[in-house]
């Protein structure tokens, strides 16, 4: 008499640890875990060119990366800052002969998971229901566009730099910050490290903030606060 056997495909990588598969059935788990594989950068190395063809989309395992696009002058402005639990270059990956929208390089050393776009194209054809979870982080993505595009438009740089030192104390708080230079700063906010400089020196003498050694302390979040909403003019 035949025996019959069911083979069932270990999952080794934590899925359940990435925002876009956190919810996934079991069945779209398996799915990426046979066709993902694992890369390591260190850091300042580049994964992806902007305007390159768009081959792959990646998953943050570890570390910490920088997406961002370069203008006709050379000036860099940062689009995202994503950490572990985040994916990127998933919008490209669902155009036709779709090209990387933005260059992407770490800041720390990074470990991702990486998955070809047919490989992703497949998996959004075979479980509908995983789809329309993609489909609500497209749109969330649209949202967080949106969003910056309105902040570089309306907001001025003393806003968005109050609003940038904010968050980051918020993400050092959760042992997720890093020593950003003033430059790095810059590329952030949308603007020049000279403006950065004189802002925080601002900062530093209305009582915001205190600089020691390149390490900055909110000393008056509040006050920070009503900058960054544009109800503190002075």
């Amino acid at each position: 008499m035949e025996n019959d056997f069911t083979i069932s495909l270990m999952i080794f990588n934590d899925w359940r640890s990435l925002k876009l598969t956190a919810h996934a059935g079991e069945d779209v788990l398996q799915a990426f875990e046979a066709y993902a594989w694992p890369v390591s950068y260190a850091e300042g190395e580049t994964v992806l060119w902007e305007g390159d063809d768009c081959e792959t989309i990646y998953f943050v395992i570890s570390g910490m990366v920088e997406v961002y696009r370069t203008a006709k002058d050379g000036r860099e402005h940062t689009l995202r800052v994503l950490r572990a639990g985040e994916s990127f270059n998933l919008v490209p990956a669902l155009m036709q002969n779709g090209k990387n929208l933005a260059s992407v390089r770490c800041l720390a050393q990074t470990d991702l998971l990486v998955v070809e776009k047919k490989d992703m194209q497949s998996i959004l054809d075979r479980y509908p229901k995983f789809a329309v979870r993609v489909l609500s982080e497209l749109a969330e993505r649209l949202a967080g566009m949106t969003g910056l595009a309105g902040d570089l438009a309306l907001n001025t740089v003393r806003q968005r730099t109050a609003s940038f030192l904010i968050r980051e104390a918020t993400n050092n708080s959760h042992l997720r910050g890093k020593p950003w230079t003033q430059d790095d700063m810059a590329r952030q906010i949308g603007t020049v490290r000279d403006v950065i400089g004189r802002t925080l020196r601002d900062f530093e003498e209305n009582g915001f903030i205190r600089r020691d050694r390149g390490k900055i302390s909110l000393i008056d979040r509040d006050g920070l606060e009503q900058t960054a909403n544009g109800d503190n003019t002075t």
